[in-house]
């Protein structure tokens, strides 16, 4: 895969003139790693949104500081964005050794269909958008596959342990993780809890009538 290139700027302006700096077009950024020195960079923001939609948090990007030739290998780490609005405030770059493992959290991407849920008689549900895997930055991954075609009956699940293994990765979630699980849809859901609580009442009854006719023997 071609990596991703973003040019950026050593920075100056901090604190309160920020804001000026984010009205001019430019993204505040914070470059780091074990082999550079801690500082203040800014990148252009259409060109800054442009790399962090092809690259995630997932996919290594070529950063270029001032007019250095060589770039820097890093990974995107903490994303910012105003609350409101959703523009992008602010990015920590993580600069990465080829030869050391990183952390990551590839997205779970759903492939197939249910034959159950395509029937109607399920409802999918998603409990994990991602997963936590640990790699060398060359094997780095954005997504991994979750195939749910083989789930036929309600309560069936795909877990971790089920997931395809990309080559050079390691998962460090815990491979019983329910990734995906059919449930019951609401409807039907609704009428098996008020079944079971006719059922719960009935049998409440019963055990009541019971008591009351014991008492009413050891009274005779």
């Amino acid at each position: 895969m071609e990596r991703i290139e973003l040019r950026t700027q050593s920075r100056t302006i901090h604190g309160k003139e920020v804001k000026q700096l984010r009205a001019e077009g430019w993204v505040p950024a914070v470059l780091y790693g074990p082999d550079t020195l801690s500082r203040s960079i800014q990148s252009e923001r259409r060109s800054t949104l442009k790399a962090l939609q092809l690259a995630g948090l997932t996919a290594l990007i070529d950063l270029y500081v001032d007019d250095k030739p060589k770039p820097i290998v890093v990974l995107a780490r903490e994303v910012q964005h105003e609350p409101l609005t959703g523009r992008l405030q602010h990015v920590d770059f993580y600069q990465v050794r080829l030869t050391e493992k990183v952390k990551t959290s590839p997205r779970l991407e759903i492939v197939g269909e249910s034959p159950l849920v395509k029937s109607g008689g399920a409802v999918m549900v998603q409990i994990l958008n991602e997963v936590e895997v640990e790699c060398l930055p060359a094997d780095l991954i954005g997504s991994i596959p979750v195939d749910v075609s083989a789930l036929e009956s309600v309560n069936d699940s795909v877990v971790i342990g089920d997931l395809p293994v990309p080559p050079g990765v390691t998962f460090l979630s815990h491979p019983n993780d329910i990734v995906v699980s059919l449930v019951l849809p609401r409807i039907a859901r609704e009428e098996e809890e008020e079944e079971m609580e006719a059922e719960m009442e009935a049998e409440e009854a019963a055990v009541e009538e019971a008591l009351v006719e014991e008492e009413g023997t050891s009274e005779a």
